[in-house]
């Protein structure tokens, strides 16, 4: 089944300068993450419950392209860095899921094992699946979620995913993925597709005057997918779908203090953004420059 958002995946060009950024600038705890060994690449993670957020670069010797030893929907994904560049949904029995896919018509990959070398000596391992390029959907299947299950559950996979550091709590405050928002060019479409692939159906259809987009939302059992078409050509959406395409737009964190993590952001010398329709704070925007491209949200987290 798929339960929830895994990991959202924010692709930047200087990973040491980001992790500082998302540290000093914006106030989470950003864990050490590791060394993707055949995928070219190297992370560092903030760690929620139970989803993390993970800045993610190339390696030295592959900027400029070269190829990984294992192919990876990742490898597509950087074209839209910086930014959010793709997420992961979380399963907990991938075979199955795997299973339901190919049941619906979905033609999709067996899962392929996958693995992170920390400091210290520290690793652990997932196995991953994602829609095959000749699916026939009417979207790149890399522009598509992933599904992941890592080789832990519970809290011994968020202690795993925070070692060496060990699982921190969050100096904003933030403690949940809350949602992510898509952004697709016909929203009828999207909803195919993500019923099609995933088995996901909508919950609550309407529009998003922030956005200048029409949207639905999928719920999980933790956290929802939102997808959004623009119905302007000159909103924030439309803007997003030209310079990038669809794809992951922009993520939205629950946190515990929202005016708390707004007077923390201000004091750090970041950037906010915030709406208050009649004075009451519902949202903020980090500023894009200290989340290095990436579109983040923060709202009151909601406890499940």
């Amino acid at each position: 089944m798929l339960r929830y958002i895994d990991h959202v995946i924010i692709g930047v060009a200087d990973l040491n300068r980001a992790a500082r950024a998302y540290a000093d600038r914006l106030g989470f705890a950003v864990s050490a993450g590791g060394v993707h060994p055949n995928l070219g690449t190297q992370n560092r993670l903030i760690v929620l419950d139970p989803e993390y957020v993970e800045l993610i670069a190339r390696l030295p010797g592959h900027a400029s392209g070269a190829m990984p030893a294992v192919e990876s929907p990742i490898t597509s994904m950087f074209v839209r860095a910086p930014g959010t560049i793709g997420y992961a949904l979380a399963s907990d029995d991938i075979d199955a899921d795997v299973a339901a896919m190919r049941a619906r018509g979905v033609p999709v990959g067996d899962p392929v094992a996958g693995r992170l070398e920390g400091p210290h000596g520290s690793a652990r391992g997932w196995r991953m699946a994602y829609v095959d390029d000749d699916a026939g959907l009417g979207v790149e299947p890399w522009r598509l979620p992933f599904i992941i299950q890592h080789d832990s559950a519970g809290a011994e996979r968020r202690a795993r995913i925070a070692q060496p550091d060990g699982v921190r709590p969050q100096p904003n405050g933030a403690a949940r993925l809350d949602h992510v928002t898509v952004a697709v060019r016909d929203l009828a479409a999207g909803l195919r597709v993500y019923a099609l692939a995933f088995g996901l159906e909508p919950l609550e259809e309407g529009e998003d005057t922030m956005l200048g987009a029409g949207a639905a939302r999928l719920p999980l059992e933790r956290g929802a997918i939102v997808l959004a078409a623009p119905l302007a050509p000159d909103g924030p959406l439309a803007r997003g779908l030209a310079a990038h395409g669809e794809g992951l737009f922009s993520v939205t964190i629950g946190v515990s203090d929202l005016q708390g993590a707004v007077n923390q952001l201000r004091g750090r010398g970041a950037g906010v953004r915030v709406e208050e329709p009649e004075g009451v704070l519902i949202a903020a925007y980090p500023d894009r420059q200290s989340a290095h491209g990436a579109r983040l949200q923060l709202v009151q987290d909601r406890k499940p």
